[in-house]
């Protein structure tokens, strides 16, 4: 087996820096922008939507841009302080008070290329292509604990560290999609997505205990993990070629989007979608590190320290890491391997109070890792007139109750712009909240076959 320190290092630095910076580690949210059955793009979120035009296609690259990111754990102003000499430290006590047992951490951007529909008959028939980047990890209170406070709290106590995952990934992802009206009450979508795989690191399995002795206080470490990587080349004469990286038919997937609505009457329907249920397997720049062993930690002399310089200092910390990666005894190979998506379900019910206002409850489950995360969002639509149409919503999701969205839809046949945000103030303010995202987009729509334009008289 080959072994590869600054590989190691990569990796642990990234996976450190999701668990402690909450802002930039979607899953894919978008719960207000659920009701806005307006823009055609619901049709991503629930595949037995039918828009209500003849076809429409969005502006390349304009199409439906989202971005978001949330967590469970404390925010950006619980974390960090200003501190004397207007410097930028870490708040302790501040992290401590805002986690639970389990938290979570994650992040979606979608960009989309193309997208485009069209009705015909009893159905209606979609495309889209886009890129896809998702991070999603899981961390303990007590990883948390024991990087800001030390293992001198844990003395004669085995503590388990987990759970400890992480998923991140980007892949593009080619959709066609099919609803059929089976009747006046009753619509069903199915839509299947061709996945390429860009890069990933992914835990497939993370066991790590700890047990501080109290005799000597040395450190049993027990470690049991499986991470998977695919990472090309960034820098350097091996770097990867962009185009190669962009259009790469490596790392090759299947996904599947299944949604149902049903009318129940003239002024209530129901809804429900099962989302990215699917896989990509890993052909391409893969590598596994496995470690199965256990190890006493002694501790580091720290006299030895005062009499070097800062270079030599820094030469013998790089020496400690090294022998601290050592001492898990890491192995590394190049199997293949498959990284599942991460599914999410959509439970909607729907009240037509007018023809012009809808009220709605939408409670979404996000399934990672064996992990069930819940919301629930209750929305307001209204038209007004025929050119604009407006949502309002409020969401609880990630220990979080504070968040009110707002929707604006614009249609200018064939001009549709719209935008959507679950969280306002995440929008201007986003170190002062758990969860924030924005959807925004540019379509042409045609609700009839002839596209008629204006007479100029010259």
């Amino acid at each position: 087996m080959k072994k590869n320190k600054n590989t190691y290092r990569y990796i642990v630095v990234i996976i450190s820096l999701l668990f402690i910076l909450p802002t930039n580690t979607v899953a894919q949210y978008d719960l207000g922008f659920y009701s806005m059955r307006a823009v055609p793009q619901t049709n991503q979120l629930n595949p037995a939507f039918i828009p209500d035009y003849k076809f429409h296609f969005g502006l390349p690259t304009f199409s439906s841009t989202l971005t978001g990111f949330g967590t469970s754990g404390p925010h950006y102003n619980q974390m960090f302080m200003v501190t004397p000499g207007d410097s930028l430290g870490i708040n302790n006590n501040g992290i401590l008070d805002n986690i639970g047992s389990s938290n979570n951490i994650n992040n979606k951007n979608i960009n989309q290329w193309l997208y485009g529909g069209m009705k015909w008959n009893d159905f209606y028939f979609s495309i889209s292509i886009g890129d896809v980047t998702d991070v999603n990890a899981q961390y303990s209170d007590k990883l948390v604990q024991l990087l800001l406070k030390g293992n001198s709290q844990f003395i004669g106590e085995k503590v388990s560290l987990n759970p400890i995952e992480l998923k991140a990934i980007h892949y593009r992802e080619y959709a066609m999609g099919v609803s059929w009206d089976l009747n006046s009450n009753l619509n069903i979508g199915i839509k299947a997505k061709a996945l390429f795989g860009k890069a990933v690191i992914n835990t497939e399995q993370m066991n790590f205990e700890l047990l501080t002795t109290e005799d000597y206080y040395n450190l049993e470490v027990k470690s049991n993990f499986i991470v998977n990587t695919s990472i090309p080349e960034i820098v350097g004469d091996s770097a990867t070629d962009w185009m190669d990286y962009t259009f790469s038919d490596a790392n090759f997937g299947l996904g599947f989007d299944f949604g149902a609505t049903y009318n129940i009457d003239d002024l209530w329907s129901v809804s429900a979608s099962i989302l990215d249920v699917g896989y990509i397997d890993f052909d391409r720049y893969q590598k596994t590190y496995t470690s199965n062993t256990e190890f006493t930690y002694k501790g580091i002399d720290a006299i030895p320290f005062i009499e070097l310089n800062d270079d030599e200092r820094e030469t013998r910390i790089n020496e400690i890491k090294d022998s601290l990666i050592d001492l898990f005894e890491v192995e590394e190979s190049n199997q293949n391997f498959r990284v599942p998506l991460t599914a999410k379900m959509y439970l909607g019910a729907d009240y037509n109070f007018n023809n012009k206002v809808t009220l709605g409850a939408l409670v979404r489950l996000e399934f990672f890792k064996g992990i069930v995360r819940p919301s629930f969002t209750a929305s307001y639509y209204r038209t007004l007139g025929e050119n604009f149409s407006i949502s309002a919503s409020y969401t609880m999701i990630n220990r979080s109750y504070l968040n009110f969205g707002l929707g604006l839809v614009a249609n200018f046949e064939p001009f549709q712009f719209y935008i959507a945000t679950d969280n306002i103030i995440g929008v201007v303010a986003p170190e002062m909240v758990k969860y924030a995202n924005i959807h925004v987009g540019i379509n042409f729509v045609f609700k009839n076959d002839i596209i008629r334009l204006p007479m100029i008289n010259l």
